[in-house]
């Protein structure tokens, strides 16, 4: 039996569904509490900003931004018709 860990289009998935679950976990909790949104981006960027994290580590977590940005966007719009 292989391990699935060996498996980099199995990693990929993976990393992938976990960064979509914790963006749009945090981005339904911003839509009660927004400052917890806020707060976890302006934390985000200052790892980045104060790091010496490799680019691809540093590029990750500015798109994990991204996806927490916009996720809650649909919902808001949603929200406010």
């Amino acid at each position: 039996m292989s391990d699935s860990h060996d498996n980099p289009d199995v990693l990929l998935r993976t990393a992938q569904a976990l960064e979509a679950a914790i963006a749009f976990s945090i981005a339904s909790i911003s839509i009660s509490l927004p400052d917890v949104k806020t707060e976890v981006v302006e934390s985000l960027r200052r790892n980045v900003a104060g790091s010496d994290n490799p680019t691809p580590t540093n590029d990750a977590i500015e798109h994990l931004v991204t996806l927490i940005e916009t996720a809650a966007k649909p919902a808001i719009n949603r929200n406010s018709e």
